[in-house]
């Protein structure tokens, strides 16, 4: 299938295939590795995806150009796609994932051919009607016929929605869809989030961002449970020891596979994005890659604060914690009033000085809401703070190797 003259593919067949895949949304809650749990997934014959996570029904169908006309064709939704997302189908350009740098060698990329995945996600959505549901069908199935994949073996529809605002409008098409959760020891989860941000956006240098950033951590895998779908919670520690991904192919209906343990996009090994600090290796389970030494970068009082509001969450998900006393709850309740580590950055004459500097709306209106959200920051604890005071337990299900 080199030459689009020798592409002579059944769409009709195809595209009813497509329609009867058992579907699942992935979100994250955070620097927890969605995007590596997909990359391990890439290449297995059974799962239906795309070259990462995809704000489909938000960035691209809410807001397209040609819905707005009271007609359009599919071949122009195509091509305003293929504009849309051209470093997903030409890797070389998608810089902030680092998937420049593919291979063994960090010296490849993926090259889809935009005319082939034209003729293919064309050709699926023939006769079809253009709603958002058979548009994503037939990209996606575009996107892995221009990969050589048999469309016949799927078996599930993986969409990497990111976040729960792009995974309702998933549930939308697919309401009978699975969602599954990647979660991280939160306090290297938050760690990470943090600083890594903070160094890659200043515009996330901001207790906005901290506010918004500790919440998703602390909600974890509960916003689940509203939507009514069968979900789950896997570890980004977990990934990919042989175990948890065996866990994880019986839930999603697919059979074990060796690439599991390969790190990929397009099948060229994956090394980690441009936030991470290091490269990563992409095969095999390596305990040691995912440590952040949140041990150290923590303040004293943080640990003690998080150990205490996230307590139930750390026994269920096996993470390491210190069991807490009764006098520990009124200590808590007083230190989760003061600034944490990271939110005294916020109160120093040089940071509010670089925000007034920068003759940035942006810049301003941060340094304005800043208490704001401080105080926001400090109820969302309280909150926590009191689930753990009256023991209200955390049993969110995960993919544990149990």
């Amino acid at each position: 299938m080199n030459h689009l003259a020798q592409a002579v593919v059944d769409y009709r067949g195809h595209m009813q295939q497509l329609q009867q895949l058992s579907a699942c949304g992935l979100v994250t809650t955070g620097r927890t590795g969605s995007d590596y749990l997909q990359s391990l997934l890439d290449s297995h014959p059974e799962v239906l995806t795309f070259n990462g996570g995809l704000a489909f029904y938000k960035e691209f169908w809410r807001t397209s150009v040609c819905r707005t006309a009271p007609t359009f064709e599919a071949e122009d939704l195509v091509d305003e796609f293929i504009g849309r997302y051209i470093h997903r189908l030409k890797s070389k350009y998608d810089i902030i994932e680092r998937k420049h740098q593919l291979g063994p060698s960090h010296d490849q990329s993926l090259s889809i051919c935009t005319q082939l995945f034209r003729t293919h996600a064309i050709g699926l959505l023939g006769g079809q009607d253009l709603s958002s549901r058979n548009t994503l069908l037939a990209l996606y199935g575009g996107y892995n016929l221009c990969l050589g994949h048999s469309l016949s073996a799927k078996h599930v529809l993986f969409h990497h929605a990111h976040h729960f605002d792009e995974l309702d409008l998933f549930l939308e098409d697919f309401p009978a869809a699975s969602i599954l959760v990647t979660t991280r020891d939160p306090r290297a989860n938050f760690v990470s989030g943090i600083e890594h941000w903070r160094d890659f956006d200043r515009d996330r240098d901001s207790e906005e961002h901290l506010y918004w950033y500790i919440r998703r951590i602390l909600e974890d895998s509960t916003p689940c449970a509203s939507r009514g779908r069968p979900y789950a919670a896997i570890r980004l520690e977990d990934l990919p020891r042989p175990p948890v991904m065996g866990n994880l192919c019986r839930w999603l209906g697919i059979s074990d596979n060796e690439c599991l343990t390969v790190s990929t996009w397009g099948g060229l090994d994956w090394h980690g994005d441009a936030l991470s600090k290091q490269r990563y290796s992409s095969r095999g389970w390596n305990p040691e890659q995912t440590r952040n030494r949140w041990e150290i970068r923590l303040g004293g009082v943080d640990k003690y604060v998080l150990n205490y509001i996230m307590f139930e969450r750390l026994g269920r998900y096996g993470y390491p914690r210190r069991d807490i006393r009764p006098w520990d709850g009124l200590f808590v309740l007083l230190l989760l009033l003061l600034p944490m580590k990271y939110e005294r950055r916020f109160l120093t004459p040089n940071y509010v000085a670089s925000r007034l500097r920068s003759g940035r709306t942006r810049g301003w209106f941060q340094l304005a809401t800043s208490p704001a959200f401080y105080v926001m920051r400090v109820r969302l604890f309280v909150k926590y703070w009191a689930m753990t005071a009256r023991g209200v337990p955390f049993n969110g299900p995960w993919l544990g190797a149990q």
